[in-house]
């Protein structure tokens, strides 16, 4: 067996005490039978070759700039706890910035509010129309509302979508994508809840939900073992987490990322729906309903606080955050969007 490639594919299992099979990328996808159909990766990876590293920390720096001087949501109905403090949360700014970004970029944004009160998630929305199959929609999300500067968390995710936004604009796709910008993801994912029992979603063929993706250190001992998943010792790979309807494509974009040299992928895949598996580690963020729901969908992350020590705290700030390791993964995005969108 081939093992010229370093990275890792997990596959998580579990029945009276979990069980872990850590596998490597190249024999899954030398030796397995279910081994990933790479058709489409050269044009894909193409896609990626759009992605502008420079637009990203700006982006991140805009973000931290507004929320310094943003109103606090209000928190009525939630308590402080340590990692938790939900009386400095915001978002106003944000929604704003997000929505002003996109229309810059030529799309017509629509910003959907949810719910009533002063917790009404505002959710930013953009689409980029499909030709062919322009009623099948590849969903890209994050949150956009953060603790103090959210610099990694999670300012990283939005500037990873709004430069995946742009650079999708100069090619055309089978399939219809959209952004979402989601809203309240700290209070529960209220934002991204409300969206999919609103039946928002229900076009939704693939989604890629991204939660932390610009911290990283080559350090040993950088990275914490998630309960029940070994991971390697340095923080330096992107976590690509799918349950059983998103297999297949978790293992394309693991393969589509390693293979093509766009970033250090590491994929994690859980059984059944996922639902039920450590789901307060593995179902932290957007994409919790999807899941529920049976929408094919991927959870990109850089492990937060297994990784991270700034998780939540007034530290996680723009210059703490590894700006080539944000490109890195905002290219393997892009690529992995414009192969499931089927781009021309």
């Amino acid at each position: 067996m081939r093992r010229e490639n370093s990275q890792y594919f997990l596959t998580v299992k579990h029945n009276v005490i979990l069980w872990i099979i850590i596998i490597y990328v190249t024999i899954i996808l030398a030796c397995s039978p279910n081994a990933p159909d790479t058709t489409g990766f050269d044009k894909a990876a193409r896609v990626a070759d759009d992605v502008i590293s420079g637009n990203l920390m700006p982006w991140v720096e805009q973000l931290a700039q507004v929320r310094a001087t943003d109103v606090t949501v209000n928190c009525e109905g939630f308590e402080e706890k340590e990692l938790f403090p939900a009386c400095d949360l915001t978002r106003d700014a944000s929604v704003k910035l997000v929505a002003e970004a996109f229309s810059a970029m030529g799309y017509d944004p629509d910003t959907i509010a949810l719910g009533t009160g002063p917790q009404t998630a505002y959710n930013v929305v953009a689409e980029w129309p499909g030709t062919s199959r322009k009623s099948e929609v590849v969903l890209v999300g994050s949150h956009l509302d953060a603790y103090y500067a959210g610099a990694d968390d999670n300012g990283s995710a939005v500037a990873a979508m709004l430069e995946a936004a742009r650079a999708v604009r100069n090619f055309s796709f089978a399939r219809t994508i959209r952004f979402v910008a989601f809203d309240l993801e700290e209070f529960g994912s209220i934002g991204s809840t409300r969206y999919v029992q609103a039946g928002y979603a229900d076009n939704v063929s693939a989604a890629i939900i991204m939660d932390m993706v610009g911290y990283a250190s080559n350090k040993p001992g950088s990275q914490d073992e998630i309960i029940g998943i070994s991971l390697p010792d340095k923080g330096d790979f992107l976590l690509v987490i799918g349950n059983n309807d998103s297999a297949e494509l978790t293992q394309r974009m693991v393969a589509l990322g390693n293979n093509s040299k766009l970033a250090k992928l590491v994929g994690v895949i859980a059984p059944g729906d996922g639902t039920y598996f450590l789901s307060s580690l593995l179902m932290r963020s957007d994409h919790g309903l999807l899941w529920y729901r049976g929408v094919p969908t991927i959870f990109l992350t850089d492990t937060a606080n297994f990784r991270n020590p700034h998780y939540h705290k007034t530290t996680d700030t723009p210059e703490t955050l590894d700006p080539t390791f944000l490109a890195r993964n905002t290219r393997a995005l892009t690529a992995a969007v414009a192969l499931f969108a089927e781009v021309q």
